[in-house]
């Protein structure tokens, strides 16, 4: 025989305190049901991929362990994962969302590795994976193919934005290229770098050619990933002048390294594989707002009333970079700076390189205000209709240009068809490379403005030339 509620006559208040009690009851259930199941899910997923704190000494330890455990029928492979531009994308959203990031890449990395694989956050922007089974090349081609897939598809911010993001992925195995847990570190860093040589969204296997071409510049972005860390790079100023007084009107911005055991280094020695590694992107935005605090402290200290501009350089593959005009504004914002006071040196080429970003880049930059300077202007770029329909505010003339002019009768009549076109652009000329008093009185002749060179100072530090 059933019965209800109903059939046991209670009083109103009490049914109601009954249905209220099992309906608490039932929610209080599916609470720790719930509950109970996310418990589980999150100690399999740390089961899986935390070695205790993930902290890389412990990665490197258990590395050890298992090549002294090891014999010739122990296998194992070790993934390096880099997230690109990782510094720049946390300046660009924030840290708070760059720790979503960060776990959203955990979790994924866990649906796509082996069974009894080890994650460990290596670093800000890199995890390192530790795969304790026998990987062939085909094994190891659909692993990080699966990873770069997965890892490259867009994240959900916290504030419900969605970004995308970019890898690159070394790998290697314990054989006759590894002895003990130093070298298969080495070589799957060497993996990573070579990766990051051919462009983003990319991975790369450590083999013995591989090491023979890379041993050098391994080396190099081993000590550059240091000198970051240890914010080694300074940056140096060279004025630029009115020809015809001396009087200086900008100050170009000049990254250096200043290197602990060999001094300062020119650039020739770090920008070409921090452009290769995508490294550069860290340095312009560590540079540019290096710059800014320069300025602001330049002109705190300024007792002539005298305008002048800082000057910056940006390289094609920084304006290649999608974000950049959003984190050069974020940046910007910090500083009370004219934005007509800040000129961004483009070597010309970039300036008419197809590539969306770049287009995209360029404009918005001139409408935060931001003065443009073609640098690097060249016979390869005597057709002038190009410049017809971009709005820019000076034309720098290579050093190269200047010396050849002197003895070419028709360079330096492309050089007078110029300053008459930057006079009806109502643009200025900058003569690079005036290291005399002979080259200087050169370059007045042709009507040229102004001039950059040792002639009016050489690049120093900016203490030597603002806080003298």
């Amino acid at each position: 025989m059933r019965y209800s509620l109903l059939d046991l006559n209670l009083q109103p208040g009490v049914e109601i305190f009954l249905v209220i009690l099992f309906f608490i009851v039932c929610v209080a259930g599916i609470f720790f049901l719930i509950r109970g199941i996310r418990k589980d899910r999150n100690r399999l997923l740390a089961e899986k991929y935390r070695i205790k704190e993930l902290d890389s000494a412990v990665f490197t330890q258990m590395l050890t362990h298992a090549y002294s455990v090891a014999d010739e029928d122990t296998h194992f492979g070790v993934m390096l994962i880099r997230i690109n531009d990782a510094e720049n994308l946390k300046t660009s959203i924030g840290e708070r969302q760059m720790k979503r990031v960060v776990e959203t890449v955990k979790e994924r990395l866990v649906r796509v590795i082996p069974h009894g694989s080890k994650i460990c956050l290596y670093g800000d922007d890199e995890y390192m994976v530790f795969i304790p089974e026998e990987l062939d090349g085909l094994a190891m081609t659909d692993i990080a193919t699966m990873t770069i897939k997965e890892l490259t598809k867009p994240v959900s911010l916290i504030s419900r934005a969605k970004i995308n993001i970019s890898v690159n992925v070394g790998f290697a195995v314990n054989n006759q290229f590894s002895s003990d847990a130093v070298d298969m570190l080495q070589n799957v860093r060497i993996a990573l770098v070579n990766s990051a040589k051919e462009g983003v969204n990319l991975f790369s296997i450590y083999s013995r050619e591989l090491a023979e071409q890379q041993t050098e510049e391994y080396k190099q972005y081993s000590e550059i990933r240091k000198a970051i860390a240890e914010k080694q790079f300074v940056l140096f100023y060279q004025p630029v002048a009115e020809i015809s007084s001396g009087k200086v009107v900008a100050y170009e911005t000049l990254v250096r390294w200043k290197h602990p055991e060999l001094g300062i280094l020119s650039p020739d020695k770090f920008l070409p594989i921090m452009e290769q590694t995508g490294e550069i992107n860290w340095l312009g935005i560590w540079a540019f707002e290096q710059m800014l605090k320069d300025y602001t402290e330049a002109e705190r200290n300024r007792r002539d009333g005298r305008n002048i501009i800082f000057s910056f350089n940006l390289s094609p593959k920084q304006l290649m970079y999608p974000h950049l005009a959003e984190e050069m504004r974020k940046v910007y914002k910090k500083y009370r700076v004219p934005a007509q006071n800040i000129m961004l040196e483009i070597v010309e080429f970039a300036i008419f390189d197809k590539v969306p970003e770049v287009a995209s880049n360029i404009l918005k930059l001139t409408q935060m205000g931001f003065k443009i300077a073609v640098d690097d202007f060249g016979l390869e770029m005597s057709s002038l209709k190009l410049l017809e329909n971009i709005s820019f505010d000076w034309i720098k003339l290579d050093k190269k240009f200047i010396e050849q002019s002197q003895d070419d009768f028709l360079i330096g009549g492309v050089i007078e068809t110029l300053v008459g076109f930057a006079k009806r652009k109502n643009c200025s000329i900058v003569a690079e490379g005036v290291e005399d008093e002979i080259t200087c009185n050169y370059v007045r002749g042709l009507g040229i403005g102004f001039g950059q060179g040792y002639y009016f100072g050489k690049p120093l530090s900016f203490e030597e030339y603002f806080n003298k």
